[in-house]
C-alpha cells in the first residue's frame, strides 16, 4: 500500500510511523520538526520516506507530485494544533488548516484520503453530539476545520478522492506530544516533580475526551484496512471528564490530592460530548486504554527522557 502521511512530524504522526509495517512505501510529509529525520533512523523506519515542505506553497507540493501523483491512502494530520491560537491569529490558522488541503488536493489524487478534522465543529453545542447534528461552530479553529470537510466532499465529487473518511476527533495524549499539553503537563507535575498544585485557565468546567494515542492509531489501522468505508466520524474515548475532574483524577494516579487555583479564560468552551457509535458498531472499536493506564505509560515515557537528559548533562538537568 502506497500512504502519504501529512503532519507526519506531530505526535500522532509518529506514533503512526512507529506501527506502519515495513512492506507498506510510506512517504512521510514535515514542514519544521529538525529532529524528525533523526526520529526515523534511531527507530529503524528505513521504509519511510521524509519529505520536508510547506503544504502552504504550491512549489513544495509539486515536490509531492515528484514522487507520485496519486497515493492508495492518505492519513491527513497536517494543522495548526492549538484552537487558541487560531483566535489570536485567524488567518494563520486558515492557512494551517484549509490552504495546505486544498493545494494538496490540487496537484495529488487518492484513493483513501482519511482527514482528521476536530470535535471542534461542534462548537456551541450542548450535550450530546454525532455527525447527523447541525453544527454553526464560532470558533476560527473550528471553522477551518469544518470548510476543510466541505472541501474534501468537493474534491471526491471531482475525482480526486475516491473514498473521504472524516474523523472528527476529540483528542489524544501520549509520547511525543508537545509538552504545553495538558496531560504532559499532569505527568510532569504530579508524577515527576509530586507537586499537588495545578493552574487551570478558565472555569475548570471545559469537557474533555482524549484518548491514549495507542488507540487512536488502532483506530487509523482500522480505517486504513477497511474496504469501502466512506463516511463523517466521531473517534473519542467515550469517557468525557471536565477539567477539573481530569486534573484531580490525574493527581489521585500519582496518590496526592489536586490543589488546583483558576485563572482566566479560554476561547474554545466544550458542553458537547460525542454518542457516535460507528466506530463500535462497524469496527467493535472501543478506547481501551484507561486514563489510569495512560497516565502511568505517559509517566514512564517522560520519566525515561528526564533520566537520560540528566544523565547527559552530568546531572544538571533540571525537570522540564
Amino acid at each position: 500500500m502506497k500512504i502519504l502521511v501529512t503532519g507526519a512530524s506531530g505526535f500522532i504522526g509518529r506514533n503512526l510511523l512507529l506501527s506502519l509495517k515495513a512492506e507498506h512505501n510510506v512517504v512521510a510529509l514535515y514542514n519544521k520538526s529538525a529532529d524528525f529525520p533523526e526520529f526515523l533512523s534511531k527507530n529503524s523506519l528505513k521504509h519511510i520516506v521524509p519529505l520536508q515542505i510547506d503544504l502552504s506553497l504550491q512549489d513544495d507540493i509539486d515536490k509531492v507530485a515528484g514522487i507520485s501523483s496519486t497515493f492508495d491512502s492518505c492519513v491527513y494530520l497536517a494543522a495548526n494544533g492549538d484552537p487558541a491560537v487560531s483566535a489570536e491569529r485567524p488567518a494563520f490558522d486558515l492557512i494551517s488548516n484549509s490552504l495546505t488541503l486544498v493545494n494538496l488536493l490540487e496537484k495529488v489524487s487518492f484513493g483513501k484520503f482519511i482527514y482528521f478534522s476536530s470535535g471542534a465543529v461542534y462548537d456551541g453545542i450542548k450535550g450530546a453530539v454525532s455527525p447527523e447534528v447541525a453544527v454553526s461552530p464560532r470558533l476560527p479553529y473550528a471553522i477551518s476545520n469544518l470548510a476543510s470537510e466541505n472541501y474534501i466532499r468537493f474534491f471526491q465529487r471531482i475525482g480526486r478522492i475516491r473514498d473521504a473518511i472524516i474523523v472528527r476527533f476529540f483528542g489524544a495524549y501520549g509520547p511525543y506530544e508537545p509538552s504545553r499539553k495538558i496531560y504532559s503537563r499532569l505527568v510532569r507535575q504530579f508524577g515527576i516533580e509530586q507537586n499537588p498544585r495545578f493552574t487551570i485557565r478558565g472555569n475548570g468546567l471545559n469537557l474533555i475526551d482524549a484518548m491514549y494515542v495507542d488507540d487512536t492509531v488502532h483506530a487509523i489501522h482500522l480505517l486504513l484496512n477497511s474496504q469501502s468505508v466512506d463516511k463523517t466520524l466521531d473517534l473519542y474515548s467515550g469517557r468525557p471528564l471536565s477539567l477539573t475532574e481530569l486534573v484531580k483524577s490525574a493527581a489521585r494516579v500519582f496518590d496526592l490530592e489536586a490543589e488546583i487555583s483558576y485563572e482566566g479564560c479560554v476561547p474554545e468552551y466544550i458542553e458537547f460530548y460525542s454518542a457516535d457509535k460507528f466506530m463500535d458498531n462497524n469496527f467493535g472499536f472501543l478506547s481501551s486504554i484507561t486514563l489510569k493506564e495512560g497516565l502511568l505509560k505517559l509517566f514512564d515515557y517522560l520519566n525515561k527522557n528526564y533520566m537520560q537528559k540528566h544523565i547527559d548533562l552530568g546531572g544538571k538537568c533540571q525537570i522540564p
